[in-house]
């Protein structure tokens, strides 16, 4: 649990650390001439020079970015729409913000797209079984006549659409689930861990799950929690404009996707020892960290932050430091392929010349996901009623974040940096001290941290 007191009492200016260390990167690392869609990985740590014969920590970087698909050699898609019809979804207009998200999305796919449409109360039916678009209108009538009523299951209204994702889920289709809700799960399973248990579920099946949150009675962990365990994309939606926004991100990004089921391998050599991933759950085995990122978004680069520790005899070893092999489904076809790369150490015993060795746009992302554990800290103070303490935290990591804007080369520019700001600004400020502003302040809060969950960035 990192605040940003334990932070500046460590040294933390995050510039000038004094335990980091950086080494040099091996070559960017293409995937074979087979791959219609060439993958590259890149991968550097905080400082191009760490200091010899010295324990100390690194954070390695990797970045894994691939080309955009043109549309025209587009995987096909496998969508299920899973809509909330329960009775408050009457409220506000959220029913006709849910009937025009799906409409939109049936105007995204095409003839050979596979969509179904499941909709839940208490009750689960499926209104419309997986099947080719050839005729939109057919789904589109049977959205429009969807009204509310009932309970909240929403566990088995998911279950019902991983159903008909199931029918026709193959390695050769984008296969994902999106679902809009408004309201607190009440039957069936109801915490916020029963759903993120379901999302690496369908995760591990090659199922990705965004959601829609629709007005303010939402629970934001459980629904942010599901589309972040099933590496899919969370909205809060508070305006029409803002659904229409997510909706075109959603598909874009569907019909961009370049690899699915991705796995990313981080070994480091004897006398380094992987601490912990930032932003991004890892699974640590001893000298290596696994990674399940979900898909490649061409167009868009995935960040990983490995935290790692580097003895003092690290230095007396040959070779690479780390070697990062990254293994995905190619949509298309359905071949598996891989890509790899390292990252090579240059050791120094000059402190001035390790010192001015920073990396910058590494350090953007450690900064980023820093100020993400500490905001998240200050949630849970918050949600404990701790609420004068919750507002000293987030003042202190907006002016960490506006510190680290101001040192790093490009900082106001980094949109993760921003958000952080803009997250933290939000929640310190008086219009989210009553129980309705910090509902939506929380919101958003459970928001940015899906839209980052390593430090994405579109390029």
């Amino acid at each position: 649990m990192t605040n940003l007191s334990s932070l500046r009492v460590k040294g933390y200016c995050l510039l000038y650390l004094p335990f980091a260390a950086l080494c040099s990167v091996g070559p960017v690392t293409k995937a074979a001439a087979t791959s219609p869609l060439p993958i590259e990985v890149k991968a550097e740590l905080d400082r191009d020079q760490p200091m010899a014969g010295e324990s100390q920590r690194a954070y390695l970087r990797v970045v894994i970015a691939g080309a955009r698909r043109p549309d025209a050699r587009r995987a096909p898609m496998n969508i299920a729409l899973v809509i909330d019809r329960s009775g408050s979804m009457s409220a506000d207009g959220r029913m006709d913000n849910a009937r025009r998200a799906a409409q939109m999305a049936v105007d995204r796919l095409g003839r050979d797209d596979i969509l179904s449409e499941v909709s839940y109360d208490d009750r689960v039916e499926v209104d419309a079984p997986a099947t080719k678009v050839t005729d939109p209108r057919v789904f589109k009538d049977r959205i429009a006549r969807l009204t509310p009523r009932g309970s909240t299951a929403i566990h088995a209204g998911l279950l019902a659409g991983a159903n008909e994702i199931r029918k026709f889920k193959s390695r050769e289709r984008v296969n994902r689930i999106i679902l809009l809700s408004d309201g607190l799960a009440n039957i069936g399973p109801s915490r916020p861990a029963d759903f993120v248990s379901l999302g690496r579920e369908l995760a591990s099946e090659g199922i990705t799950v965004s959601t829609i949150g629709l007005g303010n009675g939402y629970n934001e962990d459980l629904m942010a929690g599901l589309a972040r365990s099933a590496d899919g994309s969370h909205v809060y939606v508070q305006e029409s404009a803002d659904l229409a926004g997510f909706m075109t991100r959603e598909f874009n990004d569907a019909l961009g996707v370049i690899g699915q089921q991705v796995e990313v391998i981080i070994t480091v050599r004897p006398g380094i020892r992987p601490m912990r991933s930032l932003g991004r759950d890892a699974e640590i085995r001893g000298e290596r960290l696994v990674y399940k990122v979900g898909s490649l978004i061409g167009g868009v680069e995935q960040v990983l932050l490995a935290e790692l520790e580097l003895a003092a005899d690290a230095s007396q070893a040959e070779g690479a430091l780390a070697s990062i092999e990254v293994g995905y489904l190619d949509p298309t076809d359905g071949r598996r392929m891989t890509v790899s790369t390292a990252a090579r150490g240059r050791f120094t015993g000059d402190r001035e010349a390790s010192e001015k060795s920073v990396n910058a746009e590494v350090m953007r992302d450690v900064a980023t996901l820093l100020s993400r554990e500490a905001r998240q800290e200050a949630v849970r103070l918050r949600d404990a009623g701790r609420a004068a303490e919750a507002n000293r935290l987030f003042e202190k990591n907006a002016a960490f974040v506006r510190e680290q804007q101001s040192k790093l080369p490009g900082g106001t520019a980094y949109a993760p940096l921003r958000d952080e700001l803009k997250a933290n600004e939000t929640a310190a400020s008086p219009a989210a001290q009553s129980s309705e502003g910090w509902s939506k302040a929380r919101k958003q809060q459970r928001e940015f941290d899906v839209s980052y969950s390593g430090a994405a960035q579109r390029f």
